[in-house]
Formats: C-alpha cells, structure tokens, sequence
C-alpha cells in the first residue's frame, strides 16, 4: 500500500486561493447578468452600452462560462450555484430562448389549410421580403409547406405583388410597399398618419413608420390585420457602420460628423420611441369592440424598453406558443435577432402555435402561427 503524502501548506493556501476566486468571480458574473438583464429591459433604448446588447450578439455574456465552468468543477463546486443561475438568465432572460410545450406538428408533410377541421382556425405568416425578387422563386414551396389562411409581406416589391395577385382563390391588396394576401376577402384599408415622420426621413436618423390596416371579412367575424414596417436601430448606431466598424453598412444613410454620432443614437431612439406610441395606438385603439391583429417587422425584439412600453398590451404569439430563441433576421455569421412578431388581441384571439420557418430567400425568415378565436 502506497505511504499517504499529506499536502504541503503552499498546496492547501493555493488550493483555498483559487477556491476563494472563483467562487467570488462567479458570483461577480452571476450580479452582473442581473444588471445586463434589468439594463435590457430598462435602458435598452436609452444608454448605449445596453443597446448594443440589445441589438447586438448576446452571446457573448455567457463566454467567462469557459473559464469559471471548468475552474468550478475543478476545484470550488459552490460556485455552480451562481453560475447555474447565471446560465438561465442568460439563456433564457437576455438572449430569449422559450419553450412551450406544444401537442400539434408546426407543420405536416402533407399541410391541410389551417381551416379545414376547424372552420374558426386562423393560420397567418408574415415576412420581410425583402423586395421579393428571391422569394418570388420559393413562394408555391412556401404556400405549399405552410398552408396559411393569410399572409403579411413587407418590403414587398412590384414584381413580387403582381405573382402574388396571380394566385386564384386569393384576395391581395398593396400599399406603401405592404402587400397583404388572404384566402377570405379584403374588404377595406387604411394608413397611418405619417407626415410627421416623413420629415424627419430625410436626416437619415428614421422616419418611416409604414402601418397599414386591412379588414379582412372572415366568416366567425371581419377582423383587421395591421402590418407594420417600423424603424430601425441601425441609423441610430452609425458609429459602427462602414470600414471603420463592426457592422457591414447597407442602410444607404447620409454620412454625418462623428461628433454627431452619441446624438444620432439618441434621435433615432426618440423617433422609434413615437412611432411605436402612434403606430400602438393606432393599431388597437379599437381592440375592444374589433379583433385586432398586428403584423410585421417591428425592428426591434421583445426586451426593448419601447417595445415593452408600448406593445405589451397585446399578446405575443412566439412568447405566448413559441419554443427556441426564434429567430427571425439572419445577417452575417454572428447576427441574430428576433425582431419580426405577430401580436394578437387576447380578448379575441387565443394562441395555439408559433414557429419560425426556413429561409425562403429573405435575410428575414416567416413567422407561422395558428389562432382561434376565444368566442
């Protein structure tokens, strides 16, 4: 049998040394995913180091993981606690992965419209085309394998309204860049008041608030449909845009002096800020005598303080039905967001699934969900 050797007293200091760090570094990690998560939902709009968070790779919170994981395994097992904790407001607080628990297949191989079998099922999809050249080409696949009841495009281009007004057995409207396709007749349409956006456009800091009502005559009950192409973030965070930047510039912005740019955040954050005011009210203002439902490209997730202001009233369907992190805007190798979402009126409209699809040739991808109606 082998001698005992005890450990030197250098070993033992250096091994309560080490102990001591971690287990204080992981609870300093542990505080600080607390602050990145309450400054997301709080000043995400307003301070610009939370809105990168917001709109950038969030990810990157949880990579100290890779250091203090192993070190706590090895030698201070206490400090799991924090970094378990940790890892969930991570996941599932900052970077938004939800699970639901959900009986029905998103989609079968063989889809049978959201109506039949269920004559007061609502199935929508809405999707930044993106001009809808690219997804002109996957459009049947994309009816085929989706089957929805109604369909919300933004940035939809000429060409692709006329191939989307060539499919029999389905109404379709367009305006400003909006195009709406439904299986049950449009029978009215409206626009929102956007003269005072219109101005500011030409500072390159926002301004386009393109929000469209339909009227869609479903046999249960008409509802209105509003879809939505707000704002992006990207003109406010010019600072990191072009050669010099993080991010590959495609927003077609007049160049401003970089003195200007703390105070471009700031003024697109304020522009955001009153669309979202005017396109909330405006959108539901009548959501308790009127199923409403809201539509669209939002630019702009779900922990956004001007999100939570404003949009919380109605319920999410990817947060209410939705599992995974969901997201919907693909760019480069690293960026992924969740920025497109359909809202419903909870008075009128239950939610019974949400999805995410696949690329069908947007750097946007369709959000599919199924309604019933709740009466």
């Amino acid at each position: 049998m082998a001698a005992y050797v005890p450990a030197s007293r250098a070993d033992l200091r250096w091994g309560s040394k080490t102990t001591r760090l971690t287990t204080m570094a992981a609870w300093m990690w542990f505080a600080g995913m607390v602050v990145a998560w309450v400054g997301l939902i709080t000043f995400s709009e307003r301070w610009l180091p939370f809105t990168l968070l917001l709109y950038g790779p969030r990810w990157v919170v949880l990579t100290p993981l890779l250091l203090l994981l192993p070190m706590a395994i090895i030698s201070a097992g206490r400090a799991l606690l924090p970094l378990g904790v940790g890892f969930v407001i991570g996941v599932m607080l900052i970077m938004g992965f939800r699970w639901t628990l959900q009986t029905d297949q998103p989609f079968s191989l063989s889809p049978v419209p959201s109506s039949e079998g269920n004559p007061t099922g609502i199935r929508v999809l809405t999707l930044n085309a993106q001009g809808g050249e690219a997804v002109s080409a996957q459009l049947n696949a994309m009816l085929a394998r989706y089957a929805p009841s109604v369909l919300a495009f933004q940035e939809c281009g000429e060409g692709f309204f006329q191939r989307l007004s060539e499919r029999r057995g389905r109404h379709v409207a367009r305006v400003y860049g909006m195009c709406v396709m439904s299986e049950w007749p449009i029978v009215a349409q409206d626009t929102m008041p956007r003269a005072a956006f219109a101005r500011v456009a030409e500072l390159g800091l926002g301004g386009a608030a393109h929000v469209v009502r339909f009227t869609i005559a479903h046999p249960h009950r008409p509802f209105e449909l509003v879809t939505l192409h707000l704002e992006t973030a990207r003109k406010g965070l010019s600072m990191l845009l072009g050669a010099d930047g993080v991010l590959n510039d495609r927003t077609g912005m007049p160049e401003l002096p970089r003195s200007a740019d703390l105070g471009r955040v700031a003024a697109n954050a304020e522009i955001r800020l009153r669309e979202s005011e005017r396109a909330a009210y405006w959108s539901a203002r009548r959501a308790s005598e009127t199923p409403i439902m809201v539509m669209g490209d939002f630019n702009m997730p779900v922990e956004s303080s001007i999100y939570r202001r404003y949009w919380r009233s109605l319920t999410n369907a990817f947060e209410a039905r939705g599992t995974g992190f969901g997201y919907t805007k693909h760019e480069g190798t690293w960026m992924r967001i969740r920025i497109d979402h359909v809202l419903v009126s909870p008075a009128w409209f239950s939610v019974r699934g949400a999805w995410v699809g696949d690329d069908v040739g947007s750097d946007h991808r369709p959000v599919v969900v199924d309604l019933d109606w709740q009466s």
